[in-house]
């Protein structure tokens, strides 16, 4: 009884681990040293105001469409920018311009021809540049990029001589969106640079006072995540015709 157990609880520990996502092609470097897959910082699902539901719909979608609506005109015109001015890091370890990434002068990557991300796990823009030049943009990558891995086509012009490469994704899922934000430096480039354009980001947390968590990889036949469970949030509004669903796990790791 108890192997079976060990089995049910490792099978149902799969969906918080895959759950999330980051860049793998072209390779970014980590501060921990391994990939991580946790988000970096969240922003208020009620940064526009209480999502009309009528109007927009429920959910993952309501919230989606609720950034179309806003965006251009009270998000500062990119995911760059709003994600800059509005995002709440999750501790001061975070890099508010890169995530959980680092800058490693020896270890740049070279340009794929394509791109290539563990998956959009949930609903939600994301956005990707090359210095200040974004190269690409949709308003629910998991959509529009289903796969898992996410197999991203782009302008690889549009990243020639380009120093830094920039990721940002918006899982909008939850009442707390979470961002994803990832940093690569290419091969040809030299210095750390400075961050994309359109704002330096806040430096605000929500945990000052207690540094990160320590953790460890877990041990899987693919690139390693950090295991331990660090966050939790609550799910979306659900249509009032079905009954209401007990909140969301789905845990931020790092």
């Amino acid at each position: 009884m108890k192997i079976i157990a060990l089995v049910a609880i490792g099978a149902t520990a799969i969906p918080l681990v895959m759950s999330h996502g980051y860049i793998v092609d072209p390779a970014a470097q980590w501060t921990q040293g391994y990939p991580s897959n946790g988000y970096g910082s969240t922003i208020k699902g009620d940064i526009f105001g209480a999502i009309d539901n009528a109007k927009y719909g429920y959910g993952p979608i309501g919230a989606v469409n609720t950034i179309k609506a806003n965006l251009d005109t009270k998000g500062g015109g990119s995911l760059n920018a709003f994600i800059s001015k509005n995002q709440k890091l999750y501790s001061d370890q975070i890099d508010p311009h890169c995530g959980l990434t680092t800058y490693k002068e020896g270890s740049r990557s070279k340009l794929p021809a394509q791109l290539e991300y563990t998956g959009f796990t949930h609903p939600g823009p994301c956005e990707i540049r090359c210095d200040d030049e974004k190269v690409l943009f949709e308003y629910d990558c998991q959509a529009k990029y289903p796969a898992i891995p996410a197999k991203i086509p782009y302008d690889k012009a549009k990243c020639a001589n380009a120093n830094r490469m920039t990721i940002h994704w918006i899982a909008v899922h939850a009442t707390e969106w979470q961002v994803y934000t990832d940093c690569v430096w290419l091969e040809g480039g030299s210095g750390i640079g400075k961050p994309s354009g359109d704002g330096a980001g806040t430096s605000d947390t929500t945990n000052t006072t207690s540094t990160t968590p320590t953790v460890t990889p877990t041990t899987t036949t693919s690139t390693p995540v950090s295991s331990g469970e660090v966050g939790k949030e609550a799910s979306a509004p659900t249509p009032p015709s079905t009954s209401p669903s007990s909140s969301s796990k789905c845990s931020r790791r790092q």
